[in-house]
C-alpha cells in the first residue's frame, strides 16, 4: 500500500522537501466513522424546560384560548380507520383500532384524550402515546395512555436515533422501546442530539409571554394598592411647611373628602389643591399586551375573530374562518394521521391508516361542482366526473331520470322525424294495409299490392325529406 506522501502533489511534495510545509497522516484516534460515536451513553435532556411551556397556558390568556380553540375543534372532527380495498381507502368501522380510539382507556373519552393529546403537543412541541398491554403484532392493545412530556427524556443510539424513551414514574425511571412508543412531534429547531425533540410554540414566544406576566401583575399590584384623591402642595416650590400645619391641613381635608355633603376646606398658608385622577392606560403597558396577543396569533394561527376580537365585520371573519380550517386546521390534522397511521403499522396493522374527516368549505365544493360540468361537456361520463372531483356520495345519474348505458353515460335523445301525430297514424294505417294483403291467403293481384306501396312512400317521403 503506498503510503500518503507519494499520493500528495507535486508541488506539496517538494514544499514539504524545503521545510516550508508539514503534512503527516491522520492518527488512528483522529479518524471519525460516522455514525459510531455520535452518541452519547445517557438519556438526552429536553432543550425547553416542558413544564415552563405548559405553565403558559396559565401565563397568557389568548395563549390558552388559541391552544383551546385548536385542541377542541380537532377532537371534533371525524377519526377514521381506513382499511386499503379494491376501490381506494374504506371506513373499518369494525377494525379493532377504531374501537380503540372511541375508548383509549378507562379515564378518558375520546373527546378529552385528543383535546389533552394536542394540549401536550402545541406548548412544547412533543407528545408520547403508549399502547398498554400490547405484545402481539396485529393485535390490538388493552388501552392507550398519554405520557407526559415532562417527563420523558431520549436516549439515543449510535446513530443518533432514539434508542429508549425513558419515563419518570415518580422517582422510578421505565425504558420503553421506540418501537412502542408514539412520538408525535413538531419540527426541531435545535441541533445535533437536540433534533429528538420538536420546537413547541412557547419558545418562540418566550420573552413576550414574560414579559406580558410581568406587566400584568404590575398592573395589578397597583391597582390593589391604594392612591391618594387628590393633594395640597405649597404654591411656592421654595416654601417648606412643618408637621403641625401638615396634619392640620390633613385633619380638615380628609374630613372634606369623607363627607358626602362636601364642604370647603380652609387651609392657612398658601397652597393649591390639585386632584389626581388615574385611569388603567396611566399604569402603562396597554400596547405591550396587545402587542403580545398579536404574537400569539401570528405563531397558533388563531385569527383575531375566534380569539374572541369581534371588531372585525361578517366577510372579514368568514374570511379568517376559511383561512383557518386550510392553513391550521387541515395541516395539524395531517401531522397526527400520520403519526396515528405509522404507530398503527407498527403495532401490525400494515393496510390500515388514520385520518381526520375535515369537513369541505362552500366555496371548495361549488369549485368542484364546476369543474363536474366542464369534465361532463368535454365528454366525461358524469358518474366519472363525479367520482373523479371527490363527490363519491352522488347519486347515480339514472335517479334523476336520465337514462344511462352500461357505462354510465346518458344515451342519446331520440331525434325528431319532423312528422306530427296525424301523418305518423296515417303512415301506421297504410302499413298496416299493405301487411294485410302480403299474408292474406288470397293476395290480391299484383296492381293493387304496387298501388298500396306506392301511396305509403308518397306519404314517407315528406317525412324522410
Amino acid at each position: 500500500m503506498s503510503s500518503p506522501l507519494a499520493r500528495l502533489s507535486l508541488p506539496v511534495r517538494v514544499l514539504r522537501a524545503l521545510s516550508v510545509v508539514t503534512i503527516e497522516p491522520p492518527r488512528d484516534e483522529d479518524a471519525f466513522v460516522a455514525g459510531s460515536d455520535f452518541a452519547m451513553a445517557e438519556a438526552v435532556p429536553v432543550p425547553y424546560d416542558p413544564k415552563r411551556a405548559a405553565s403558559a397556558l396559565l401565563a397568557n390568556p389568548w395563549y390558552w384560548r388559541a391552544v383551546a380553540i385548536r385542541a377542541n375543534k380537532l377532537a371534533a372532527l371525524p377519526l377514521q380507520v381506513q382499511r386499503q380495498g379494491p376501490d381506494g381507502w374504506e371506513p373499518a368501522e369494525d377494525h379493532p383500532l377504531s374501537a380503540l380510539l372511541d375508548k383509549p382507556n378507562t379515564s378518558q373519552t375520546a373527546l378529552q384524550f385528543r383535546v389533552q393529546l394536542a394540549t401536550d403537543l402545541f406548548p412544547g412541541g412533543n407528545a408520547y402515546l403508549l399502547p398498554a398491554g400490547w405484545s402481539v403484532p396485529g393485535i390490538a392493545p388493552a388501552a392507550l395512555l398519554l405520557l407526559e412530556p415532562a417527563r420523558v427524556t431520549i436516549t439515543p443510539g449510535q446513530d443518533g436515533s432514539p434508542l429508549a424513551y425513558v419515563y419518570d414514574q415518580q422517582g422510578v425511571t421505565v425504558n420503553y422501546s421506540p418501537d412502542v412508543i408514539g412520538h408525535i412531534k413538531y419540527a426541531s429547531a435545535g441541533t445535533g442530539l437536540y433534533r429528538l425533540y420538536g420546537t413547541g410554540e412557547v419558545q418562540p414566544m418566550d420573552r413576550d409571554i414574560a414579559a406580558d406576566v410581568a406587566l400584568a401583575a404590575q398592573m395589578a399590584k397597583k391597582s390593589a394598592r391604594g392612591r391618594p384623591d387628590a393633594a395640597y402642595v405649597p404654591r411656592d416650590p421654595k416654601q417648606t411647611w412643618g408637621r403641625p400645619q401638615v396634619r392640620d391641613m390633613q385633619t380638615q381635608i380628609d374630613r372634606i373628602l369623607r363627607e358626602q355633603t362636601g364642604g370647603v376646606a380652609v387651609m392657612s398658608g398658601a397652597g393649591q389643591f390639585e386632584a389626581i385622577d388615574w385611569t388603567i392606560g396611566d399604569l402603562g403597558g396597554i400596547e405591550a399586551r396587545e402587542y403580545a396577543r398579536s404574537v400569539v396569533v401570528a405563531v397558533t394561527g388563531v385569527p383575531p375573530t375566534l380569539l374572541g376580537l369581534q371588531s372585525a365585520n361578517y366577510a372579514t371573519a368568514e374570511m379568517e374562518r376559511k383561512t383557518f380550517i386550510t392553513d391550521t386546521l387541515a395541516p395539524l390534522a395531517a401531522l397526527l394521521d400520520d403519526a396515528l397511521t405509522d404507530m398503527a403499522r407498527r403495532l401490525g396493522f400494515p393496510d390500515i391508516r388514520v385520518r381526520h374527516v375535515i369537513p369541505e368549505t362552500d366555496d371548495g365544493r361549488a369549485e368542484r361542482l364546476a369543474r363536474v360540468q366542464i369534465h361532463v361537456a368535454n365528454g366525461m361520463a358524469p358518474a366519472d366526473a363525479y367520482a373523479y372531483e371527490g363527490f363519491d356520495d352522488a347519486p347515480e345519474v339514472a335517479g334523476f331520470g336520465v337514462a344511462v348505458d352500461a357505462k354510465g353515460a346518458p344515451e342519446p335523445e331520440p331525434e325528431d322525424d319532423g312528422a306530427d301525430d296525424e301523418t305518423r297514424a296515417d303512415i301506421e294505417a297504410q302499413a298496416q294495409a299493405l301487411r294485410s294483403m302480403l299474408v292474406d291467403a288470397d293476395p290480391d293481384d299484383e296492381d293493387d299490392l304496387r298501388t298500396e306501396l306506392s301511396v305509403l312512400l308518397d306519404m314517407l317521403g315528406p317525412v324522410l325529406g
